[in-house]
């Protein structure tokens, strides 16, 4: 009985001794915490990053736009071609940034005034291929409408880019529409063209963009 008990009071201390060694012993702390908070960190992190990207595109695609716009609006675009040559004009100032070409949607409306102007529907995002890979990957955005326009003309031009969301969209809650798996950015500009010569011109330097601009 004697020999019982010491051997259950050695191994008690023993165990004791044992839980506080374990409860001092640091090892491998840092990484067992990191393991905790890496996933969040970094979906946050790079949550950060496409929305800053977004929001790059976003600014970039509202410049181009509006540069575009102005081109039209002095009477500089007009001889020069329409849809497609306007689109061009859009994206070369868009290098750099995707798939211009291939992806956005352009509609230059003309109307009596700007109560009057009503624009097309925006085409909705297509389902991704998985099939495909690189720029494939993402479906082409048919251009869209192209009116003739002449000096004092009010006009309304919208370009529509849907951009591929590269995070799942439940992380970072920026596709648009919801389930899309992208985000509909939209740029608008409004105004009435200047006093130019009938049937306006071609400027040189906006055929060199043109040119610039197709793929």
């Amino acid at each position: 009985m004697f020999f019982s008990d010491h051997i259950m009071k050695r191994a008690e201390r023993a165990s004791l001794r044992l839980a506080k060694r374990f409860q001092k012993e640091e090892d491998g702390a840092t990484a067992v915490e990191f393991a905790f908070v890496a996933l969040p960190f970094f979906a946050l992190l790079f949550g950060i990053m496409e929305l800053a990207i977004v929001f790059f595109i976003n600014s970039a695609l509202t410049h181009a736009t509006a540069e575009a716009g102005r081109i039209i609006r002095v009477g500089n675009f007009q001889a020069c071609g329409g849809a497609d040559e306007f689109k061009a004009l859009v994206c070369e100032n868009m290098t750099g940034l995707g798939n211009c070409w291939k992806n956005v949607r352009i509609d230059v409306v003309e109307g009596d005034s700007f109560k009057t102007i009503v624009m097309p529907a925006i085409p909705p995002v297509q389902p991704r291929d998985d099939t495909q890979s690189g720029d494939d990957a993402v479906p082409q955005t048919p251009n869209g409408v192209y009116n003739a326009n002449a000096a004092g003309d009010t006009m309304v031009i919208r370009s529509v880019l849907h951009y591929r969301l590269a995070l799942p969209p439940l992380l970072t809650r920026l596709d648009n529409p919801p389930g899309s798996g992208a985000r509909t950015m939209i740029a608008t500009t409004a105004f009435r063209n200047e006093p130019f010569p009938a049937n306006g011109s071609c400027n040189p330097d906006t055929n060199t963009k043109i040119s610039a601009g197709k793929p």
